[in-house]
């Protein structure tokens, strides 16, 4: 049977989705490796080695299409995730799919445009340093694009549109049906519904500084920033899935959310 879930602040206890069946109590069934609490985070482990390998090793890097084929399949595979009853969703969370990712897009052109060069002012970077591809992820991304062009024989805007169209593409479906539908929504019935967002939304941070391997020097205060925010992102995006009882709501709002700097490119 499958249990609605609630929002953080109503969750005394942990609850689950759609993983009714693998509970253990004396005499059933024992857990499935892979929805135990150790499994997942080997399993996520995994999966991120996987995506650091295609993002360095792989004669197709940056393109990480190997972990993007594992982190939608597995779950489907497993049945970890609720789509639920578009129903049962709240008028409200619909407004919430448009607001999280305008404001927390908003919140990165401000972090990048004014705090974060003012912090690596205070801390002794001056500001051309702090502008470069070590620090600021706007200019470490096109620094990722240029390297994979010349590693591709590829023009690098090439490169960018055909990657950041991969992205947007399978991003919104394929990275929540893993850190939310699986990660979030197994471990929250072994640790809890926060320390599950929690767990989740590190490997979902982490699984993004994998993507800006391929430059060298690696660009790792670009990469701490990009982590930092994509570890908001994801709390964000576990408790949408908590308060809807449904994936649709976080997916649509990962799309939303990747579509906005892909659009002002476009513009641009």
């Amino acid at each position: 049977m499958r249990r609605l879930c609630h929002p953080w602040h109503r969750a005394g206890k942990p609850l689950d989705y759609n993983v009714d069946a693998v509970s253990s109590p004396t005499g059933s069934p024992p857990i499935p490796w892979h929805l135990s609490r150790n499994g997942v985070v080997a399993v996520a482990t995994l999966l991120t080695l996987v995506a650091l390998a295609e993002n360095t090793m792989a004669p197709w890097a940056p393109f990480h299409i190997l972990y993007a084929a594992l982190a939608t399949l597995l779950p489907l595979a497993w049945g970890t995730w609720s789509f639920g009853r578009l129903s049962t969703v709240r008028r409200s969370s619909w407004a919430l799919v448009v607001f999280f990712p305008v404001v927390l897009q908003a919140g990165v052109s401000v972090w990048e445009a004014v705090l974060y060069p003012r912090l690596w002012g205070l801390l002794g970077v001056d500001s051309a340093t702090a502008a470069g591809p070590m620090y600021s992820l706007s200019a470490a991304l096109p620094a990722l694009f240029e390297a994979a062009g010349a590693r591709l024989g590829w023009p690098a805007d090439r490169v960018q549109w055909l990657y950041l169209t991969f992205v947007v593409l399978w991003a919104g479906l394929g990275e929540e049906l893993f850190y939310r539908g699986y990660m979030h929504g197994t471990l929250r019935r072994r640790i809890g519904p926060l320390r599950a967002a929690v767990v989740s939304s590190a490997f979902f941070a982490i699984r993004h500084a994998t993507q800006l391997a391929l430059v060298k020097p690696y660009p790792a205060a670009a990469a701490l920033s990009w982590v930092a925010f994509c570890f908001i992102v994801g709390l964000v995006l576990a408790w949408l899935y908590d308060r809807c009882s449904s994936l649709w709501p976080p997916v649509l709002a990962h799309y939303l959310f990747n579509l906005i700097p892909m659009a002002a490119l476009a513009l641009s």
